[in-house]
């Protein structure tokens, strides 16, 4: 089949646009390559979230499949509208990915951007395709769930009408065209994957998850396809101009095809601010970030995805803490009998403290000045890497220096372990970023800490970043309150720039919509 005749046979869902956005075909061809493997990697993460969010549906099988005659509780409600919720965060964000490539279809079977185009563009589709079936068939008949999930819902990041997007677009004839043509068009795309002798393993992983997830839709779609299409019967007769295959609103859709190509790595907060920022900073703040060009933490609800644990570098660190006489006392009562902060640090973990004392971060910046989880791990980052981000705020906690020198000392211990893709905060071995700061500061003997409740979250209890911006502002009038403000920078995308909000904007926006990048 020549190319001309795959992009006839996938045309019932095109992914370009009259407004067509820049491309990645149109980068350098050593730009396309690395972008390519860097959204391949990205890919393999949104897909094991979404199956992952999959299990826990399954896992709560009656409340989704049952059609109740009552009424749903509180709780049952926040399970339902956080799985949907993370559910399609992922279907709308692996969508981005295949939108993206899916302009390889113009290209000539010999270009060597054409098989990893396919690759990318297949794996994304054959992977919704067997996640998104099988939530259909669980969910499908239930008008209450139905009528919830339709509602609009800013914390979860879900539109009016999502599940009925959903539907339309999941549970159509078309999908099943693209699955057999692409299914078709594996071979040869393979052929010239291999003819180029790419030493890349997450390519074995994809061309493996294709597979799978192909066998696991056309299972489905045998044994209860008719089915589906009957019960959806009423959307699969719509218009079915719409460009996306699985929910993706319009202005996310633009917006993502151009400014994650055209601003990748180009945040809006620019490294003068971050510098200008550092002299109002202390050891032991609380920062929640926000990058519109990086889809974390998607199974996570609120506005804000990502928290880090201010340290400071190394001397700031030792001006801002080691002189404290409580720092001193206690520093010198460790099993360690060490002078200062920074010096039961070296002796505690010296390996760890030279990375940070005298390293680079995972991008070759430095000096170090934050402990986050990200996907590498909890790591140390310099401000290029923790503040390269598009909205940035900053919380004081109400607490000793003492206090926040044991919450330091005890980030530090969490250093190098993996990142908590389950968002499992009952489990110490891995992390995720709100984790690292929760577990930081939490409450204990020795430590008032910072008390925030843990939330059901998919069925799991958890903590999203946005939680303590929504604790900030609720406890921000009482004198017992745990958080000060220190700096707010509000992104605006349609100018390019990001400016220095007040304490009113920041309070209030733990409440904007979840994928707010359209600047409403």
């Amino acid at each position: 089949m020549n190319t001309l005749l795959l992009a006839a046979a996938l045309a019932a869902s095109p992914a370009t646009s009259t407004e067509a956005p820049r491309s990645v075909y149109q980068l350098p061809p050593d730009a396309f390559f690395a972008r390519a493997k860097r959204d391949l990697a990205t890919l393999k993460q949104f897909d094991e979230g979404l199956h992952r969010t999959l299990k826990q549906a399954l896992d709560h099988k009656a409340l989704f499949a049952v059609a109740s005659k009552n009424v749903y509780s509180p709780e049952n409600k926040r399970t339902l509208l956080s799985t949907w919720g993370s559910l399609y965060g992922y279907f709308s964000s692996i969508e981005q990915v295949r939108q993206r490539y899916w302009d390889f279809v113009t290209l000539s079977p010999r270009d060597p951007r054409h098989p990893w185009g396919f690759l990318l563009t297949h794996t994304a589709l054959t992977g919704l395709l067997a996640a998104g079936l099988q939530f259909a068939d669980l969910s499908a008949g239930n008008k209450q769930l139905e009528t919830l999930f339709d509602e609009p819902n800013d914390e979860f990041g879900l539109p009016k009408g999502s599940f009925a997007d959903f539907k339309l677009k999941a549970i159509h004839v078309a999908t099943t065209t693209q699955l057999m043509t692409g299914e078709a068009w594996s071979a040869a795309a393979l052929k010239e994957l291999t003819e180029q002798k790419i030493d890349e393993p997450l390519v074995p992983w994809a061309w493996a998850q294709i597979k799978a997830d192909t066998a696991s839709a056309k299972d489905r779609l045998k044994k209860k396809g008719m089915s589906l299409y009957l019960k959806n019967a009423t959307d699969i007769v719509k218009d079915t101009s719409a460009q996306a295959i699985f929910p993706a609103q319009k202005s996310f859709a633009e917006w993502a095809g151009d400014t994650r190509v055209a601003r990748i790595g180009k945040p809006l907060l620019t490294i003068d601010q971050c510098n200008a920022l550092v002299p109002r900073l202390q050891p032991g703040d609380i920062v929640v970030v926000r990058s519109n060009w990086f889809l974390s933490n998607i199974a996570l609800p609120g506005f804000w995805p990502h928290a880090e644990l201010y340290v400071g570098s190394a001397q700031e660190l030792a001006s801002g803490l080691d002189a404290d006489p409580e720092v001193v006392a206690w520093a010198q009562g460790q099993p360690e009998k060490a002078s200062t902060l920074s010096a039961l640090l070296e002796k505690r973990f010296p390996e760890k403290w030279k990375a940070y004392a005298t390293g680079t971060d995972l991008q070759g910046h430095g000096p170090i000045r934050v402990i986050e989880a990200i996907s590498e791990g909890v790591s140390f980052t310099a401000l290029e890497h923790a503040f390269g981000v598009d909205y940035l705020g900053v919380m004081r906690p109400r607490l000793t220096k003492l206090e926040k020198a044991r919450a330091i000392a005890r980030a530090f211990g969490y250093q190098g372990r993996p990142y908590d893709f389950d968002f499992d905060f009952f489990s110490d071995a891995t992390l995720v970023c709100s984790e690292l700061v929760f577990k930081a500061y939490a409450p204990a003997a020795d430590l008032t800490g910072v008390k925030i409740d843990l939330v059901d979250v998919a069925g799991r209890r958890t903590l999203p970043a946005n939680e303590y911006v929504k604790l900030f502002d609720a406890q921000f009038d009482r004198p017992d309150r745990q958080l000060d403000f220190v700096a707010f920078f509000d992104g605006v995308e349609k100018e390019g720039v990001c400016k220095e909000g007040d304490v009113a904007a920041f309070r209030k926006s733990h409440a904007r919509f979840k994928w707010d990048i359209a600047q409403k």
